[in-house]
C-alpha cells in the first residue's frame, strides 16, 4: 500500500510519523513475525531514525501494543460497518456480521498474519488475549442477540451462546484454511459452508446465497 503524502502542520507531520511507524511494524510482523520484531527492522522499512521512534513509543512492547490495538479497532470498525449496513431483519443481521469477516478487508495474509503472530505469544504476554483472543465481547454478545432474535422467530430453541461459539469456530476454521492454503481457498465455497450450517441448525429460514 502506498504511504500517505506528508501532510503540513507540526501535528499532523507528528501523526503522519507514528502512523508510518506503526504499519512498517506490521510490515515487519508480516515478515519475521513478533520475536523477529526488531526496532532496527522498523526504522529500516519506515526509514525514519531512532530516535523518532522513541518518540513515539517508549518501547518495543509499548509499539507492538499500539499495533495490536490500532488492529482491533480496524476490525471492530470493520464488522460494526456491515452490521450498520445490514437490513434490520436479525438472519441478514447476522449473516452481514458472519459473512464480514470473509472480506477482503480482513480475510488477507497480512492482516491474518498479524492476529496469528500475536496469538502466538498470549501464554508469554497475556495482556494481548483481550484483543487477540478469538472473538471480542462486543461481536459475541452481538451474534448472540440475533442468534436469539431468530430462536424466537422460528420456535426454535438452540441455546444461542454454544451456537454463537460454534460460528466463531467455523470462521476461525477459514481463516486458517485460507492462510495456510491462499492459493487453494474457495470464497465461494466457504460461503456455502456458513450457509448450509445456518440451514442445518434454521431449516428453511435462510435461503441460499
Amino acid at each position: 500500500m502506498k504511504p500517505a503524502p506528508r501532510p503540513q502542520g507540526r501535528e499532523a507531520i507528528k501523526a503522519w510519523h507514528r502512523q508510518k511507524i506503526i504499519d512498517a511494524t506490521i510490515d515487519v510482523i508480516t515478515t519475521h513475525g513478533i520475536a523477529g520484531t526488531t526496532v532496527a527492522r522498523v526504522v529500516d522499512l519506515a526509514e525514519v531514525s531512532m530516535g523518532l521512534v522513541n518518540v513515539h513509543f517508549r518501547s518495543k512492547q509499548a509499539l507492538l501494543s499500539e499495533v495490536l490495538q490500532q488492529m482491533a479497532d480496524r476490525y471492530r470498525t470493520h464488522w460494526r460497518s456491515r452490521l450498520d449496513a445490514a437490513p434490520s431483519e436479525p438472519g441478514a443481521r447476522l449473516m452481514a456480521l458472519l459473512l464480514a469477516d470473509l472480506d477482503p478487508e480482513v480475510l488477507n495474509l497480512k492482516t491474518l498474519g498479524v492476529w496469528f503472530a500475536f496469538r502466538a505469544q498470549v501464554r508469554a504476554k497475556p495482556e494481548y488475549l483481550e484483543l487477540a483472543g478469538m472473538r471480542e465481547r462486543e461481536q459475541m454478545r452481538e451474534t448472540i442477540e440475533l442468534l436469539s432474535a431468530i430462536n424466537r422467530a422460528t420456535g426454535k430453541r438452540h441455546d444461542p451462546a454454544t451456537l454463537a461459539r460454534l460460528l466463531a469456530w467455523t470462521i476461525e476454521g477459514l481463516w486458517a484454511e485460507y492462510y495456510l492454503y491462499p492459493g487453494d481457498f474457495d470464497r465461494d465455497r466457504a460461503i456455502a459452508s456458513i450457509d448450509l450450517l445456518l440451514d442445518s441448525v434454521y431449516p428453511g429460514y435462510y435461503e441460499p446465497l
